[in-house]
Formats: structure tokens, C-alpha cells, sequence
């Protein structure tokens, strides 16, 4: 189950790239920019300002959606996976879409071929994403293993949220681990991300002793861990690791937030973007004062 394929892509590896976005994730991250990639099901995705109020054919096909007050009321868990795809093709606005599409490895590998030009000449490839990839590990191996022997690079985006058989098995057909690295304190880890901070540590050691190259990301959340010990603590950890020399900071942004109202779900972090210059600035400048890594704003 995927939910994108973001071609011409310039970002998340090297080169131009095709990232594969596969639906499912083992944590639940307050400040999740891909709220629609959590679950490995399809979700229903509801814009309510392209629905015809004089319209009623969903209410027809679906039992779960009724009209309230000019409004539609979406009942989305007792909505049928079947019910779902058919309500996308009945929606004439289109306001009622269906995130999530279902594929097998020869029909993926096929439409992640068709760049291999482009792949080529930029020294690029496929990008591995999600919500999180490690979720479908059969998937991601068949198609690594493929790509890899037609001279395509691999990247794998990836907070390490899995069992290490996993990790371990598809290690060797990725070129870059693009890897987050959120905080380094346990509890303030589980109350923000509903997982566990230790098996992402013991999967960052082992991964480290024999990934080809491994990128550490950090995003920079308010409350989360936007201090200057935080960070620090956190710079440290990466340090530590063996054959680990680059890491990017992320600053905390807004971009899907708009997406929560379209699923139905809460919005729980902050509204507003971070806007701390001189902490990302500082903490750029304890990396190389005080590590052998490469510490950049962005990335």
C-alpha cells in the first residue's frame, strides 16, 4: 500500500530521484507532516469546501456519511475499505478523495524504472519513504534488491522504529539512510512519538557498523526538543555512533497541518512554525566546535 510517487525530486538523496511514499507507521509523531501516511489502510480525505451542499450521491453509496446542517458528518472508521474506493469515483468535485492505492512489487518497480534516465545522468535513484518504510520490509527488499541490479541507488527515509531482522535484511541494497534522530530522553520521546526511544538507539549502532552512509535528521520541535541541551544531547548521541559524519537540523514547519481537517483527526502540536534562528545556529556551531560531523540547516 503507497500513497505518492514524487518524481524529479531534488531532495532525500542524491541527485534527481523518485521517492516511494508506502502508508504505515510505527510511531505516532505529534507533529507528523504526512498524517495520511499512518495507517497501512486507505483514508478518506474530506474537502469541504469543493462538496455540492444539493449533492447527496455519497450519502447513497454510504451508509457512514450523512448530511447535517448543510454539512456531511463522515463516520470514517465504519466506512469499508471497498465502500472507500467507490466513493471516490462517485464524488464529482472531488472533495471526497482516497488516499492510499494498492500495488504489487512488478507493477512499483515498473513505474520507478521509467526515470532510470534521469537516474543515470544525475547520479540519482529511488528514495524509500513513508510514514515508514520498514512497515513492508518484504516490499522494500524485493524492490532494493531489483533496483540495485539494474544500477539504481537506493536511499531508505527511516526513523528505525522496527525490529532489527528487518533493518538487517534490507541494509545491503541501500546506498543512504536517511535517518531521524528526535530527542534522547525516553519518556519525553514516548509521550510525543507513542514509541521506543531505546530500540531506535540499539538499531542506530548496529546500522552504523555497516550502512554505506547514514544521514542524521533532526527535526526541531517547540516543546519538543527546541533547547540548547536538548540539541546538544542529541548532537552527542550522533557523535558516538561509528561512520556517522553528517547530520541536518530541521526546523519545525506548518505544511501539513491542513491535512489533519481533511482526515478528521486533531491537530496536537504547535500552530505556528519555529522561529529560533540563533538556537539552530548555536547548535550547528557546538557540532563542529565540539564533533567530527558535518551539521547543516536544512537538508
Amino acid at each position: 500500500m503507497y500513497f505518492n510517487i514524487q518524481r524529479f525530486s531534488t531532495h532525500d538523496g542524491d541527485g534527481i530521484r523518485s521517492i516511494l511514499f508506502l502508508k504505515g507507521c510505527s510511531l505516532n509523531c505529534s507533529w507528523c507532516q504526512n498524517p495520511e501516511s499512518l495507517y497501512r489502510k486507505r483514508s478518506l480525505m474530506f474537502d469541504e469546501r469543493s462538496c455540492l451542499t444539493d449533492c447527496n450521491l455519497c450519502e447513497q453509496g454510504c451508509p457512514a456519511i450523512q448530511r447535517e446542517g448543510g454539512t456531511l458528518k463522515i463516520d470514517r472508521p465504519a466506512i469499508k475499505q471497498d465502500q472507500l474506493i467507490a466513493l471516490e469515483s462517485i464524488c464529482p468535485t472531488k472533495a471526497l478523495t482516497v488516499c492510499g492505492k494498492e500495488a504489487n512489487a512488478d507493477e512499483l518497480f515498473d513505474l520507478l524504472m521509467r526515470d532510470k534516465a534521469f537516474y543515470d545522468q544525475s547520479n540519482g535513484g529511488v528514495t524509500f519513504s513513508g510514514g515508514e518504510p520498514l512497515m513492508q520490509p518484504d516490499l522494500v527488499e524485493n524492490l532494493a534488491s531489483r533496483l540495485q541490479a539494474e544500477g539504481v541507488s537506493c536511499a531508505m527515509e527511516s526513523c528505525l522504529h522496527a525490529p532489527w531482522k528487518y533493518i538487517e535484511r534490507i541494509a545491503p541494497f541501500i546506498d543512504c539512510w536517511l535517518v531521524d534522530l528526535k530527542h534522547t530522553d525516553e519518556h519525553k520521546f514516548k509521550a510525543w512519538t507513542k514509541g521506543s526511544l531505546s530500540l531506535i538507539e540499539a538499531n542506530f549502532r548496529k546500522l552504523a557498523r555497516i550502512a554505506r552512509r547514514i544521514v542524521i535528521r533532526v527535526p526541531v520541535i517547540p516543546d519538543f526538543n527546541d533547547t540548547d541541551d536538548e540539541l546538544k544531547s542529541i548532537i552527542d548521541f550522533a557523535e558516538s555512533l561509528e561512520n556517522c559524519r553528517e547530520l541536518h537540523l530541521l526546523a519545525y514547519h506548518t505544511l501539513g497541518m491542513s491535512k489533519y481537517h481533511l482526515l478528521g483527526l486533531p491537530y496536537q502540536c504547535s500552530e505556528s512554525p519555529l522561529n529560533k534562528p540563533e538556537l539552530l545556529q548555536n547548535a550547528q556551531a557546538y557540532g563542529h566546535k565540539h564533533t567530527k560531523l558535518k551539521v547543516t540547516l536544512g537538508g
